[in-house]
């Protein structure tokens, strides 16, 4: 259900006919990208690729209080990163240029959860990352607990 979520909102935000957005779920080691040629640094942000990715979640289930399952509480972290260069001369750099403006992404995220029906955010916490894995992306880690109750 949650993974679905996370699909639909990328999938709305490709609906303009700019598709920017990649959803992929798995754990880290599985979030090798494929090497891109594309100097993307040089493209302006807004057209530049973005990767939403699912690194893990938790389910447990919402019980009333005659047993019945009411919804579901998932706890994960998910990463929204762009590609950057190990290269990059500073982390003020990287953070004026990939991590500042995907802030405002996350946001748009965070939105698109508290506009579904059902859908309630709990936690959510932003940690800044660099150079992950292979492709060098940067980004900002979000760790949350979402309710999702019928």
């Amino acid at each position: 259900m949650l993974v679905d979520q996370f699909k639909t909102i990328v999938n709305s935000f490709n609906s303009n006919g700019n598709s920017t957005w990649n959803f992929e779920y798995g754990a880290d080691h599985w979030q090798n990208l494929k090497s891109s040629l594309v100097d993307e640094q040089q493209i302006q942000f807004i057209l530049r690729q973005k990767y939403l990715l699912l690194l893990w979640k938790d389910r447990s289930f919402i019980i009333n209080d005659q047993g019945a399952i009411e919804g579901c509480q998932y706890d994960g972290e998910f990463v929204l990163t762009v590609r950057s260069k190990i290269s990059d001369p500073t982390y003020e750099y990287k953070y004026e240029t990939n991590i500042k403006n995907l802030e405002s992404q996350t946001e748009m995220i965070f939105n698109e959860f508290s506009d579904c029906d059902g859908w309630c955010i709990k936690k959510w916490k932003e940690t800044e990352v660099e150079n992950l894995w292979d492709d060098n992306m940067d980004g900002l880690k979000v760790s949350f607990t979402i309710e999702w109750k019928e």
